[in-house]
C-alpha cells in the first residue's frame, strides 16, 4: 500500500503533466500553466524525497495537501464549464481534495 506522501507525489505530478498539455494547447494560458506544473513538479519531487521535512517551517506536506486541495478545485471550475469532461472531473476532484487531507494529517499513513 502507498503512504499518503506517495499517493500524493504521483498526483501532484499527473497533476503537473495535465498543466503541461493545457500549456501547449493554449497560448493564453501557456505561462501560467508552465508555472503551475513546475510548482507542483517540485512538490512532487520534495513530498517524495522527505515526507516529514519543511520549508522555512512549513512542513512539505502541508504544502502538498493544499496545492492538492488547489487543483481539486480547479478540476471542479473544469467540470463546471466543460460538460463532457465533468464526470471526470468530479471524480478527479474529490480524490485529490481526499488526498489532500490525509497527507496533511498523517504523510507517512497508509491507504486503506
Amino acid at each position: 500500500m502507498p503512504t499518503h506522501a506517495e499517493l500524493s507525489s504521483k498526483l501532484l505530478l499527473d497533476a503537473a503533466t495535465f498543466f503541461r498539455t493545457l500549456a501547449e494547447q493554449n497560448e493564453e494560458l501557456k505561462e501560467q500553466m508552465t508555472e503551475n506544473a513546475d510548482v507542483f513538479e517540485q512538490l512532487g519531487v520534495m513530498i517524495s524525497q522527505d515526507p516529514e521535512g519543511d520549508i522555512n517551517g512549513t512542513p512539505v506536506a502541508e504544502m502538498c495537501g493544499r496545492l492538492l486541495k488547489d487543483a481539486a478545485g480547479f478540476f471542479e471550475t473544469l467540470a463546471e464549464q466543460n460538460e463532457p469532461l465533468k464526470e471526470q472531473m468530479t471524480e478527479n476532484a474529490a480524490v485529490y481534495s481526499q488526498v489532500g487531507d490525509l497527507v496533511i494529517k498523517d504523510p507517512l499513513g497508509n491507504m486503506d
